[in-house]
């Protein structure tokens, strides 16, 4: 029996690795989009803590209760620029995903050629090897009843 080879298997190959770099890439962008939001929960934290020292603070000088506003306004700046670069991770992590899904399905689909033309050279190879069965049967057949 021959043995199949697949004409685009470097092709096959190569989209495979595009995949995995696809997956490298959509990681790197799920880590970066979840530091974001660690960021943004703990500096959530630092002016509810912030919100709460002031209200019970009791005598602040009007110094101490500028720059206590001064941190809490901050806060609040850095919040605010972290949500939006948060918006901005969640896009490329979406876009990520469908880059992804596209070049797992162009690897998909030439797995499946593969597949399909292995089957198809196995079944051919069966045919061929059926055929050169029956002609020894038949020269034998034909040997001994002469």
């Amino acid at each position: 029996m021959g043995q199949f080879t697949f004409r685009l298997e470097q092709v096959r190959l190569y989209r495979k690795q595009l995949e995995e770099q696809a997956m490298q890439a959509l990681s790197q962008a799920v880590a970066q989009r979840d530091a974001t939001r660690v960021r943004i929960h703990a500096l959530e934290q630092a002016l509810a803590e912030q919100r709460i020292a002031l209200s019970q603070a009791c005598c602040l000088s009007s110094g101490e209760c500028w720059l206590a506003r001064q941190y809490e306004s901050s806060l609040k700046q850095d919040i605010a620029d972290a949500l939006g670069l948060l918006r901005q991770q969640e896009n490329s992590v979406d876009a990520c995903r469908v880059d992804l899904t596209e070049k797992a399905r162009a690897r998909n689909l030439l797995d499946t050629l593969k597949e399909k033309q292995a089957a198809n050279h196995e079944r051919l190879e069966l045919q061929k090897e059926q055929q050169n069965n029956d002609e020894i049967a038949t020269l034998r057949h034909n040997s001994v009843a002469v």
